[in-house]
């Protein structure tokens, strides 16, 4: 059965988490706020959220992979960031009025 170390490398989840930082960057940055409508900002907001759950993963292997976990409390940032994702596309379907049923 292989583990992480066979899947991953350190520098695979930090060439992952720059990916995803650069992501994070362009939707939150000042100039891409200012000139989009309130359904995209909503949009934005869930992708800004997705990147920072994504991003909390990679460090968390990483971590693992250096042999120790340093960040306190992992799962509950992923978590209330994880919410605040499914809140915002929640909310986006409903002004949009989309019903996925």
């Amino acid at each position: 059965m292989a583990n992480l170390k066979d899947k991953f490398t350190v520098q695979d989840t930090k060439e992952l988490n720059k990916r995803l930082n650069r992501i994070f960057y362009d939707v939150t940055h000042a100039n891409t706020r200012k000139t989009v409508g309130v359904t995209e900002l909503q949009l934005l907001g869930v992708i800004d959220h997705l990147c920072r759950v994504s991003g909390m993963l990679c460090d968390m292997v990483e971590q693992q992979l250096e042999g120790h976990i340093e960040t306190f409390d992992p799962h509950s940032y992923i978590e209330k960031k994880l919410r605040t994702a499914e809140n915002g596309i929640s909310n986006f379907l409903k002004v949009k009025k989309i019903n996925l049923d």
